[in-house]
């Protein structure tokens, strides 16, 4: 079962190649970058539990490298001794995990995103064999260990080599320069690892704070405790696999035409009662990342329409419900949306405190319900996700980049709403927003131009030197509202909003904890 080339994984996010045209497109000389959010999902892991045993092996040998850090990292704080190549992959994984989140209620192998498990013994045509590289189920493998380094990389490639927006080298107060944030999931906590280990290869020893927060309070994935939430996304998926029905039983006659999927079937599904596609695609895309042998039937235009029907069966509704996408993730939103509102405080003081590069290492669950919100058209009678939806590959990434323009002209055209974006007497409905909620006024109280200077009074133009431009993987992401005259760059378009455009376009998706809690109750 060896890896796959480094370069040649269908399933991993592509990146922008940096060359010197693109470079010159995206970042003129006078366009700076000021504050960079990046949200991405972990690398490839191994699937989540060992369904469909026809299949897939029970032991996934690809973590030989994974388990040799475990053990040092064991040994370094004192809890292990000896050699790591007589133990299982549960007793490699458990204890540093335990060490690392002794307070999480999640499993300590790694934790289950669908929570449906197989106690399916190995198949009999089953020859793997426990090795010192067999990984635990859910586990981030060697090969989602690179994918992640080549992510850092590139951002060091464009950030430090290329902007020199980022230093060569951290500084001794690097805390102030990077905000690190995970879910407490083993896979994501080691993804950040490696991305800043792709950032700043030569990194020394020095300590770097890394925010984790329980799992009934984290942010970075939708809260299944949220009885609302959970009652409008069943409901709404329901119809959605409903509506899509002959394609949908399109793909299930062709996955019984594949007799360990049949087989599968047989013993543990029934359409209808169970996510299908997603519990499928949890399988046979780990397997096509990694090289393993697949049927012929499993090739990657197969393998593409489940990723698609998966998507439809968990994805589809964060699109048509905005409701529900700021369930999802409206907590995280207003997070954003406060990131982008220091950043600008904190350039126009020259406050060198504040992070430029905030990192966020989540999950599929973190960045689909974002692209939600990023792609939500608000003059759509019945809002829909786009033809060419699809579930984020292994170490997709979402990069909100704040920029300042220092030459051209700000668009002289004033929106329609910038008047009430400035200056709200109060949240109004989620509907009716065009800035989130807690973006604070102070952020308006400045004088326009070059050299702007607090004032006392309201300045709804105080932000037109600031536009945010948002990437998804190796693409921009045009987002409704900035098409509005005078909601963007006036020479780069619509790609590069103004600040206010940004803030329209994710208000109605902001919530701040008392009011996601308000939502929750809602009946």
């Amino acid at each position: 079962m060896a890896s796959p080339a480094f370069d040649s994984n269908p399933m991993r996010a592509p990146l922008p190649a940096l060359t010197p045209e693109f470079v010159a497109q995206h970042y003129p000389p006078h366009l700076q970058v000021v504050h960079v959010d990046l949200l991405h999902r972990h690398g490839e892991r191994t699937p989540v539990a060992h369904r469909i045993p026809q299949l897939s092996p029970k032991h996934w040998n690809f973590c030989a490298t994974g388990n040799q850090l475990h053990q040092e990292f064991l040994r370094t704080v004192g809890l292990v001794t000896g050699s790591s190549a007589s133990r299982t992959a549960d007793q490699q994984q458990s204890p540093w995990q335990n060490y690392v989140f002794k307070q999480d209620p999640r499993s300590s192998t790694g934790g289950s995103v669908f929570a449906v498990s197989s106690t399916a013994k190995a198949h009999s045509s089953d020859t793997s064999q426990q090795t010192s590289a067999t990984c635990g189920f859910g586990q981030l493998t060697d090969t989602g260990r690179q994918g992640l380094a080549a992510l850092g990389a590139h951002m060091r490639a464009l950030y430090v080599d290329t902007l020199n927006f980022l230093p060569s080298t951290l500084p001794a107060d690097a805390g102030s320069m990077l905000h690190l944030r995970t879910t407490s999931y083993s896979r994501a906590f080691e993804s950040l690892q490696h991305t800043l280990g792709g950032l700043y290869p030569n990194m020394s020893s020095s300590m770097l704070r890394v925010h984790v927060r329980p799992s009934d309070r984290d942010n970075l994935f939708p809260d299944f405790g949220c009885k609302n939430m959970l009652r409008q996304f069943v409901k709404l998926n329901k119809q959605n696999i409903d509506n899509c029905g002959q394609e949908y039983q399109q793909l299930y006659q062709d996955m019984l035409a594949v007799p360990s999927l049949r087989a599968f079937f047989e013993q543990e599904y029934k359409p209808g009662k169970a996510r299908v596609a997603v519990s499928v695609m949890d399988v046979v895309v780990p397997m096509r990342a990694h090289a393993m042998n697949l049927p012929p039937e499993i090739n990657d235009n197969f393998i593409e329409r489940v990723a698609r029907m998966a998507a439809i069966e968990y994805l589809q509704s964060s699109w048509q419900s905005p409701a529900l996408a700021r369930m999802q993730i409206g907590r995280l939103v207003h997070e954003l949306a406060n990131n982008m509102a220091s950043s600008v405080q904190a350039d126009r003081t020259h406050n060198s405190t504040n992070p430029r590069l905030s990192i966020y290492s989540g999950h599929d669950t973190t960045l689909a319900p974002l692209l939600a919100v990023f792609g939500h058209d608000a003059e759509q009678q019945t809002p829909d996700a786009p033809a060419d939806l699809t579930w984020p590959k292994f170490a997709a990434s979402i990069r909100i980049e704040l920029l300042k323009d220092t030459q051209s002209q700000c668009p002289t055209v004033q929106p329609a709403w910038e008047q009430d974006a400035a200056d709200p007497s109060a949240d109004p409905p989620f509907d009716q927003r065009v800035r989130p909620s807690g973006v604070p006024r102070s952020l308006y109280q400045w004088s326009s131009g070059r050299n702007p200077r607090p004032i006392t009074q309201i300045n709804p133009r105080a932000t037109r030197d600031y536009y945010v431009r948002v990437w998804h993987d190796d693409r921009i992401l045009l987002l409704p509202t900035c098409r509005d005259p005078g909601a963007h760059h006036a020479k780069l378009g619509s790609s590069v909003c103004t600040l206010d455009g940004f803030f329209k376009q994710i208000a109605r998706f902001s919530t701040s904890e008392k009011e996601a809690r308000l939502e929750c109750l809602q009946c």
